[in-house]
């Protein structure tokens, strides 16, 4: 076991080797999402060192504040690797969070294989495809609330031994899994939602596929509920509590409904050669062709065993979810209604992305064509071969171009160590461009690297509205013009009573305009605003306003 552990990891440290060269100063990934999630990481331990709650922020979207529960804030994870962050700064943990969550992912799946089939080769043939899955690959572009997905096995390993195997006490049993619940939620509650989604229709087809076994299962099935439901309150009635309850509660859908989806033709064609309508982050469902007949031989071949056939319905369940309310085909949205509509009016579901349950679907893939390998390996040599040929091709189209994407950390030596921010007033409202919202998340990035020292009126996260970012101003709205356009805006007595009005409001003490498209311009922007030039210190421009308040 702890072999393929090894293995894995050295698998997901190569993928990603053109990181780790320099992790803290590079981030695996795309340019936007890995800083948002820098800032979650570094946020628990400065917070929890002085004694604060860390589920809520005013140090984004000032003066409101952020509830970071109704945000990714990755509260367990951030928590398991503070010493990491304490030694190394959140960057290093950021790179090492996804690289791990691959890794553990691929194990937790290979354990789980290990539960149906009887070849260690198999077992970790499963996990592989598992961990390293286009729908987890994906998502490492800069989702590690997602990466780490070892919830998904841990729920089929626990609901099988509460269902079917019954060798453990179902008290024990339900408590473990109320308890992993619980740390899921701490990590990501998408990934929650959708795998109790998918465990209920899986009890539902067990239970069709053995009615004659139901009720004498049930009294046991009752008792382990039981016990997940207090160990699970034990651990996430305060945070949930919070979410609810607490301040800057968010409502509504906080995604678009009918984008994030699969595409009927992205489980046999490659992202690149169709169109889709969201992002490549969300082009989580290519199997492949070769993946694709393995997966059908493995059905035939293994029709008699029941939890094959419950696997087969498992997949085909939650692919047909995954494609949304209405079916897409090569990026055109038919009227055809799905069964996604109807889960999307469930409580909180409208928010969910229904592509992201294909990183439960791959789970059932990668067991299905582990078990046609475990098979091959005790067949003929002809039949080895063919399924080993097989495989790797399968492998080959669906693991990643190397080098996997990495973007820069650098941070501008004003806010890094020994920088001039600190001079800023600990706690004092600092107005950044690039603007951070649903288009940037630099200025999180260098408020990390600065421990948090300012606020800032601005944040990548779900405020009521709802809204990502802050409530829209006047402010946010010309800056974000101007690093698109490159044009200063014109100073009119407008301008100037709409921009004064919101620097009193935000309670601004600095202006810096860091290192961005339309830099030139909103420095002439503020130059002509205020009537004096900003200093130029360590790579931003910075004006000091003492005379607004």
């Amino acid at each position: 076991m702890k072999r393929a552990l090894l293995i894995y990891l050295l698998i997901a440290a190569g993928l990603f080797s053109s990181t780790w060269v320099d992790p803290a100063g590079s981030l695996i990934g795309t340019p936007k999402d890995p800083k948002l999630f820098v800032w979650y990481l570094g946020w628990l331990p400065h917070e929890l060192a002085q004694g604060h709650n860390p589920l809520f922020t005013d140090h984004l979207s000032y003066p409101a504040g952020v509830n970071l529960m109704w945000n990714t804030s990755m509260i367990f994870p951030s928590l398991l690797l503070w010493p990491v962050t304490a030694a190394f700064g959140p960057v290093v943990a950021y790179n090492l969070l996804i690289t791990a969550g691959i890794a553990l992912s691929a194990w937790f799946a290979f354990l789980a294989a290990r539960r149906f089939l009887d070849s260690g080769l198999a077992c970790f043939i499963a996990g592989l495809l598992y961990g390293f899955s286009p729908a987890l690959i994906a998502q490492a572009l800069g989702h590690p609330h997602v990466v780490v997905a070892l919830f998904p096995p841990v729920a089929l390993l626990l609901g099988h031994e509460i269902l079917v195997r019954r060798r453990m006490n179902p008290v024990v049993a339900g408590a473990l899994a109320g308890v992993a619940a619980a740390l899921q939620l701490l990590t990501g509650e998408e990934l929650l939602a959708m795998t109790l989604l998918v465990a209920a229709f899986g009890v539902g087809v067990v239970a069709l596929m053995h009615r004659d076994q139901v009720r004498p299962r049930l009294p046991a099935a009752a008792n382990a509920a039981g016990a997940a439901i207090v160990s699970f309150a034990v651990i996430a009635a305060y945070p949930l509590g919070f979410q609810f309850f607490g301040p800057q509660t968010v409502s509504g859908n906080v995604q678009q409904p009918d984008v994030y989806v699969s595409d009927l033709l992205a489980f046999a064609v490659p992202s690149s050669l169709i169109h889709f309508t969201g992002n490549v982050t969300e082009s989580g469902a290519y199997i492949g062709l070769p993946l694709l007949v393995l997966f059908g031989a493995g059905l035939v071949l293994g029709r008699k065993q029941a939890w094959i056939r419950w696997t087969g319905w498992m997949t085909l369940i939650v692919a047909v979810l995954s494609l949304g309310p209405h079916l897409h085909v090569n990026g055109n949205v038919t009227p055809a209604w799905l069964p996604w509509a109807a889960v999307a009016k469930l409580p909180l579901m409208g928010s969910a992305l229904p592509a992201r349950l294909m990183v439960i679907g791959w789970l059932s893939v990668a067991l299905v064509v582990g078990a046609i390998a475990a098979v091959a390996i005790k067949g003929s040599r002809r039949w080895r071969i063919a399924t080993g040929v097989t495989l790797i091709a399968g492998l080959a189209v669906i693991f990643p171009s190397v080098p996997y994407p990495s973007v820069s950390a650098t941070v501008p030596a004003y806010f890094g160590p020994g920088g001039d921010v600190e001079k800023v007033a600990p706690g004092s409202v600092v107005l950044i461009t690039p603007f951070s919202s649903k288009e940037s998340t630099d200025a999180m990035l260098w408020q990390a690297a600065a421990n948090y020292r300012f606020r800032m009126p601005e944040g990548d996260a779900f405020t009521p509205g709802p809204y990502l970012g802050p409530h829209p101003s006047f402010l946010q709205k010309i800056l974000d013009e101007m690093d698109a356009n490159q044009q200063p805006v014109a100073v009119t007595p407008e301008v100037r009573a709409a921009s004064l009005a919101d620097i009193q409001r935000f309670r601004v003490a600095t202006i810096v305009a860091g290192p961005s498209p339309g830099r030139a311009a909103i420095v002439a922007f503020w130059t002509a605003f205020l009537g004096f030039a900003p200093n130029e210190d360590g790579g931003v421009d910075v004006w000091e306003l003492p005379r607004l308040h």
